[in-house]
């Protein structure tokens, strides 16, 4: 089912996180949120779900909460239901019974690390205790879990991540969102970049903890529902620094796929020309972002060649001379 995304910049935020800048995210003005929801829905025939994204949720009095669903009593006839994302805190009964009313299916909770240190440096106002409890509630209150993540914050380690990856495992949502950190001018972590209190890592590192997020994540069974933002989420000329590239989704698919790749290549002796047989979709993780896979393995000493009859995607067979090897993108556990 088609979902339809309605942004809530700041709805319901009594903190702000110091990378968040949402009204130049979303571009979108509370007191035009009617107006929008009616221009997304109007004339729609098709059954739909609508996303409620941005903003705090969970941080809307219920009086208010109430009045805003009441701008889709219009539109009742093809909405089927509403998901939403929102901070862990604070979860009030009221609030539960208000969004099980009105048809609200999965939440998605944001939890940019485990480490409640970082989260006390990033603003969050919640801590990841906050997240586990209000994860069980929801769960025992016959909701639907996902989860958004962040990497290449200030002060994270490869520690964090590895936390963030166990309990994502651990808890199992539905599926998961991966964003890389970016420094939007106008916000408190602006100003911590340019007077040298933050200095982001290497993209290539950056690259690798969410490469490695989401390679655990399908080894788990969990989808990635996407990862980076995109060009329409937000205005490019406010960004000062950062991790965002307008392919970092498949930069990352194209790591995971040169990952394993290497893997298999380990397993022969003296590479120095290699046919990969794999989907023709996959072609593209295979070459990499500007043939930078590519690159890679000449770098390497090994050239590729490739031939597009393979019948799964995500699976492949590495042909050298007279070896022949199978490979997967991802192996699930």
């Amino acid at each position: 089912m088609m979902v339809i995304p309605v942004f809530l910049p700041h709805v319901g935020c009594t903190v702000r996180c110091i990378y968040c800048h949402q009204g130049y995210i979303t571009g979108i003005d509370e007191r035009d949120l009617k107006e929008r929801i009616d221009r997304a829905l109007s004339g729609r025939s098709e059954a739909c779900e609508v996303g409620l994204f941005g903003g705090n949720i969970f941080g809307v009095e219920p009086a208010d909460l109430e009045r805003l669903f009441s701008f889709f009593d219009a539109h009742r006839g093809v909405v089927r239901g509403f998901r939403l994302s929102t901070k862990p805190v604070p979860l009030r009964d009221d609030t539960i019974d208000i969004l099980k009313s009105n048809g609200v299916r999965l939440v998605e909770l944001g939890i940019p690390t485990f480490n409640d240190t970082v989260l006390a440096a990033l603003n969050r106002a919640h801590t990841a205790e906050d997240l586990f409890r209000a994860y069980e509630r929801l769960l025992g209150e016959g909701f639907g879990l996902a989860l958004q993540f962040m990497v290449g914050l200030p002060g994270e380690t490869m520690s964090d991540i590895e936390e963030t990856v166990e309990n994502m495992v651990r808890l199992g949502p539905e599926y998961i969102r991966i964003y890389p950190l970016v420094v939007f001018r106008n916000t408190p972590l602006y100003g911590l970049y340019e007077k040298g209190g933050f200095t982001p890592i290497p993209f290539e590192e950056a690259l690798e903890r969410a490469a490695l997020i989401y390679r655990r994540a399908l080894e788990a069974g969990i989808d990635v529902a996407n990862v980076g933002l995109t060009d329409n989420e937000m205005v490019k000329e406010m960004v000062a620094g950062g991790f965002y590239h307008p392919a970092f989704g498949n930069l990352v698919q194209s790591r995971i796929f040169r990952d394993a790749l290497g893997s298999v290549l380990g397993k022969i002796k003296g590479p120095k020309e290699v046919t990969v047989v794999l989907h023709r979709n996959d072609i593209p993780l295979l070459v990499g972002y500007r043939r930078e896979n590519l690159r890679h393995f000449a770098s390497l000493g090994i050239a590729l060649r490739w031939d597009p009859s393979g019948a799964e995607r995500g699976s492949f067979e590495v042909i050298s001379g007279r070896e022949r090897v199978i490979g997967r993108m991802i192996e699930k556990r």
